[in-house]
């Protein structure tokens, strides 16, 4: 390895695509274990804090604004000395001011004073939370005495999204604990059939996971294929089915007595799902737009895991709430809806839905089951389950839609 793990992290930091992308290519480099470990922590962890990162080297530099190319190096060595706990202060800016004389020469002062004086903040009477470590006490506070502020710059959201969901009229408390729940590394979750298993090392050692049999899958996510209930011999869409996870699922639960099709209009990601569904004979990819399927009313059930804002798997997705923006919400909700109406015309007589979501948003997960209802009323939503973070897991949102024992009024009769 020609660089060490902490410029490889700035490396990472540094590119204009998604973080996961990014550092997959570069982890598979390092050889070390413990290496590996680290730099995924400093990547994951410069990201998902960077709001706070960069509120403390303001406050330490005295500066109003940083250079942009300077704050990759800044979010990794403050990172190191605010919320890791094994790594040497000195090692952590040492290694900072000596990656900015390899890129930014004329810098390195204003690093190692950066630094320096962040750790001079050190001490006073303003806790700044941290995941799996007690509390920083800080001299001075970062942020001021508003609610959405507080939480905006102590647990590193964007201010607008807190705003939101205070706004929803959810209480501070559980908006904070979906906050801090986004800042916990997620747990590794390794699912096949009905197994479900938490793993504390390599999940390829998992048996079965390098045949294709069992994946990693969050814990939320991997309890909707089963809400559908799919039977032996059954027929089952799964209509936006990238990366594919949930249509192994459904397959490894019908243990190969029946047909999973899976829909997806990208051919790029139509390769994904054909990769995660390898292992499954009973798996057949469709490439297709899922608001206008190329396929007949021949399904006995159907998953409907929607595109969504992600804003219940913010902790997994490190970088999604940098990339999400107030005008996301509207611009999702037509699809959803199309999406939903064109899965329930592809349902035999009597056929059963779920529709589900990784947000935690009501107009992307109840209204628009409640939409759906209200247009088709030979539908009835129950169990309709909602999940918040917690723990290294990701929260989401899954309804059950089956026939209504009720039937249409006449005002919905052609």
């Amino acid at each position: 390895m020609t660089e060490n793990v902490r410029s490889l992290a700035v490396r990472v930091l540094r590119t204009s695509g998604f973080v996961d992308d990014a550092l997959a290519p570069v982890r598979e480099t390092v050889t070390d274990a413990r290496d590996r470990a680290l730099l995924t922590a400093l990547v994951f962890g410069a990201t998902r804090h960077r709001l706070t990162l960069d509120t403390i080297a303001r406050a330490a530099s005295g500066r109003k604004t940083i250079d942009a190319g300077l704050l990759p190096i800044l979010r990794v060595g403050l990172y190191q000395l605010f919320f890791l706990s094994k790594v040497p202060a000195h090692a952590a800016v040492n290694e900072a001011v000596e990656e900015a004389r390899r890129t930014a020469p004329k810098a390195a002062p204003f690093v190692n004073a950066v630094l320096r004086g962040a750790q001079r903040l050190e001490g006073g009477p303003h806790l700044l939370p941290r995941p799996g470590l007690p509390p920083l006490g800080l001299k001075v506070a970062l942020w001021g005495k508003d609610e959405a502020e507080r939480l905006s710059v102590a647990y590193s959201h964007p201010e607008w999204l807190v705003r939101r969901w205070l706004g929803h009229g959810w209480p501070v408390e559980r908006v904070e604990a979906i906050c801090a729940a986004d800042n916990i590394p997620p747990v590794v979750t390794v699912v096949g059939g009905s197994d479900i298993e938490r793993v504390s090392g390599d999940p390829r050692d998992v048996e079965g996971f390098r045949e294709g049999k069992r994946r990693v899958q969050d814990e939320t996510a991997a309890r909707v294929a089963p809400m559908l209930a799919a039977r032996p011999g059954e027929t089952i869409l799964d209509l936006c089915a990238a990366p594919g996870g949930k249509s192994a699922h459904l397959a490894s639960l019908l243990a190969g007595k029946g047909l999973i099709v899976a829909l997806d209009v990208s051919p790029t990601r139509a390769r994904l799902v054909r990769d995660s569904c390898r292992a499954f004979g009973n798996v057949r990819v469709v490439i297709g737009d899922g608001r206008r399927p190329p396929l007949g009313p021949v399904f006995d059930a159907a998953l409907v895991d929607v595109p969504c804002s992600n804003t219940a798997v913010l902790g997994r997705r490190a970088d999604a709430r940098w990339r999400l923006s107030t005008g996301d919400f509207a611009k999702l909700r037509p699809l959803q809806d199309a999406l939903l109406d064109a899965a329930a015309s592809l349902l035999k007589p009597g056929g059963r839905l779920v529709y589900s979501t990784c947000s935690l948003e009501p107009d992307e997960n109840e209204a628009r089951v409640a939409a759906f209802v209200k247009r088709r009323p030979e539908f009835k939503a129950d169990p309709e389950v909602r999940t918040d973070p917690a723990g290294g897991v990701g929260g989401g949102y899954a309804a059950l839609l089956t026939p209504s024992p009720e039937p249409p009024s006449e005002s919905h009769r052609s």
